[in-house]
């Protein structure tokens, strides 16, 4: 019994997903990449800040509150606001 002769096509398309296949699969390994290096300590002669960034914090936005509240618009209530 014959074998019917196998269509071009379909052997064009055979190679090349054995092509890609074997490309895919001889890809080097990644080189690992290397960490960031830490940046050095700070001086001893650096002054160290009376308050810390926390207290600054919040005295910068109670300054900020009481401005805000300290404007017309904020301190009289209107029966109809942006007016």
């Amino acid at each position: 019994m014959k074998h019917a002769p196998v269509k071009q096509p379909c052997s064009v398309m055979l190679a090349a997903l054995a092509l890609s296949l074997t490309a895919c699969a001889t890809k080097p390994p990644t080189q690992p990449v290397a960490s960031p290096q830490l940046p050095p300590p700070p001086s001893l002669s650096t002054p160290i800040p009376s308050l810390s960034y926390s207290e600054s914090a919040a005295a910068v936005i109670k300054s900020w509150r009481t401005r805000l509240t300290a404007t017309v618009l904020m301190s009289e209530p209107s029966s109809k606001p942006g007016q």
